[in-house]
């Protein structure tokens, strides 16, 4: 059995200006590379239960509500009309956490309306994102790696306390660099490619100049828990929202899984290792469409949090490659995040000593997710569990042969790392 089996990689980054005008990023396309396999850090049990018992749900609901404004906000740009769109909410709240910790003024409270933080303090919006981090990295029979960094001009005096917050919360690298050289490009580069496992070999093609980058990369890795023969995937077709159809290859398999449905959706959890994690599949009923899911996922999710029942599903799924970019200042400032863009009002002055003259000058992000049969080497759990024996049932049908909705979880947080709509696989 190979090793690799889902493969997601991102990168976010975040532009500073000093009033001046910014740098155009432009995003190199990955390449085949082979992908290392990080260390797995484990928490015992015990550890995790402690852990668990800190974390702030109101954060965690907050950046899924976020995550779901800003995908229907990059669903009605013109620019994306019929195409995948998927975006890592975890990724994007870390990254404009560094770039909120630097802030002060109506900039600070625009951001935390925003991002769903409006009336934390500063040390509870740090320490909630730390202890979050700390359960999620650890454990759950997947690989995944966070990382942060700060880099900024020669001379620039960040103040002590943005420094430290960035570093003890985020566990940031800061580093100076002139970031108008070539130099500074290719360390930046190199950074990227090492913290996403190669996955994101590059982000910029040129030096991004200005007087600071904030960057944030999360790597995942997981098995599922029961794969998928490859001898079992055929080629089948996929309609797409215009009716049309085209061929894809589907993975099949039989098997138990958390399972609901509702009048005009079917929803269904694919456990990856020990089963902590998980891929939420959301699919529409023939009778319905993806805008009536996406309505309804925008209007309130909380319908996909919990009360699944364990059933027996012939599952179909299509394997799929998806990578993307997206430039998100006309998203946020769709949301009210708006005075951080504006060279005029901006106020990062808790960054440093000139920072009310900071403004962001861009905010990029993308994201690369491939689904495919290739699992982990698992291990298995065994549980006796005692009920009353019931009629066989015929297993459910779930037939992902049209637009869905997914979105990566984890079970213990509900903390969504990835979401998306998967319209042409």
């Amino acid at each position: 059995m190979r090793k690799i089996k889902i493969l997601t990689g991102l990168c976010l980054l975040i532009g500073l200006t000093a009033c001046a005008p910014g740098s155009e990023i432009q995003s190199g396309e990955p390449q085949g590379i082979e992908h290392k396999q990080p260390k797995v850090k484990e928490l015992s049990a015990q550890e995790r239960k402690e852990v668990l018992t800190k974390i702030d749900t109101g954060m965690v609901e907050a950046q899924n509500d976020f995550g779901l404004r800003l995908h229907q906000a990059l669903s009605n740009n013109p620019e994306y009309p019929n195409g995948n769109l998927i975006i890592s909410p975890y990724s994007i709240t870390q990254a404009l956490a560094l770039a909120y910790n630097g802030t002060a003024g109506g900039t600070a409270a625009e951001m935390s309306d925003v991002l769903g933080w409006k009336g934390m303090s500063v040390a509870d919006i740090n320490g909630g994102n730390r202890q979050l981090r700390s359960l999620l990295e650890n454990g759950g029979g997947v690989v995944l790696n966070v990382a942060n960094s700060v880099w900024h001009r020669p001379g620039l005096k960040l103040k002590e306390a943005y420094v430290e917050a960035v570093k003890d919360s985020y566990g940031a690298e800061v580093r100076e660099t002139d970031l108008k050289q070539e130099e500074a490009m290719n360390e930046i580069n190199q950074w990227v490619n090492d913290k996403t496992s190669g996955m994101i070999p590059s982000i910029y093609n040129e030096p991004p100049g200005g007087v600071a980058v904030l960057i944030n990369a999360i790597y995942f890795n997981g098995g599922w828990t029961d794969e998928f023969d490859p001898a079992n995937t055929v080629d089948e077709e996929f309609t797409l929202s215009d009716g049309t159809t085209q061929k894809v290859p589907m993975m099949k398999r039989e098997g138990r899984y958390s399972y609901k449905e509702g009048k005009s959706w079917q929803a269904i959890r694919i456990p990856y290792g020990d089963g902590r994690m998980h891929m939420l599949v959301i699919l529409p009923k023939e009778s319905s469409s993806m805008d009536k899911l996406h309505r309804q996922l925008w209007k309130d999710a909380s319908v996909w949090k919990g009360d699944y029942s364990y059933e027996t599903v012939q599952l179909a799924l299509p394997k799929f490659k998806a990578e993307q970019s997206f430039e998100l200042p006309d998203a946020l400032k769709s949301l009210g995040m708006v005075k951080a863009f504006d060279t005029a009002e901006a106020d990062f002055s808790e960054m440093a000593e000139q920072g009310d003259g900071f403004w962001i000058d861009h905010v990029t992000h993308r994201t690369i997710v491939d689904v495919s049969e290739k699992g982990t080497e698992a291990a298995a759990v065994t549980a006796v569990g005692i009920t009353e024996s019931a009629e066989p049932t015929e297993p459910i049908v779930m037939n992902v042969d049209r637009p869905f909705f997914f979105a990566i979880e984890d079970r213990d947080t509900g903390a969504w790392l990835f979401m998306g709509s998967v319209l042409k696989p």
